[in-house]
């Protein structure tokens, strides 16, 4: 008889494994930032550094010395990772607009299966980050497969 009122298992579907996957990853990539401060503002911080470093390594960044090309090796970087950070969060923006979810779930139909997996290791994550470099890492793997998965979003 109480059966009747069980709820139904939720569905969870692309639009919110990629959006689920997005957080986790942003959260990541800020986790040293003060969690006092509103989760764009901290990307917005995040971006900033990345460019202050971005300029300062391409100040001192040279061909004819052993640690200037430390800093051209350095600036390209810290460009990759700010372009990366900056693909992320606008991408994430997507996955947090309700009424793109049809549209997003119908594009993103052929990486269902890619996605889904993607998201199962987030959600196991534990299981394979054991120490800090291996963490960093997994995400470095995840952020990749997420970006080839969703590449077509443009």
């Amino acid at each position: 008889m109480f059966g009747i009122f069980k709820e139904s298992e939720k569905i969870i579907d692309t639009y919110e494994h990629v959006g689920s996957i997005l957080k986790s990853l942003l959260t990541y990539e800020l986790k040293d930032l003060p969690m006092r401060y509103e989760f764009w503002y901290r990307i917005a911080i995040r971006q900033e550094e990345f460019k202050i470093l971005q300029a300062e390594h391409r100040m001192k960044s040279s061909m004819h010395s052993a640690i200037g090309r430390f800093h051209q090796t350095q600036y390209e970087a810290t460009r990759h990772k700010c372009t990366k950070l900056a693909r992320l969060a606008d991408i994430y923006k997507y996955f947090c607009m309700e009424d793109e979810r049809e549209s997003l779930n119908h594009r993103l139909h052929f990486y269902k299966e890619t996605i889904a997996e993607i998201y199962d290791h987030v959600q196991k994550k534990e299981l394979y980050t054991y120490c800090d470099s291996v963490q960093q890492q997994f995400w470095e793997a995840v952020s990749e497969d997420i970006l080839n998965a969703i590449a077509h979003l443009d």
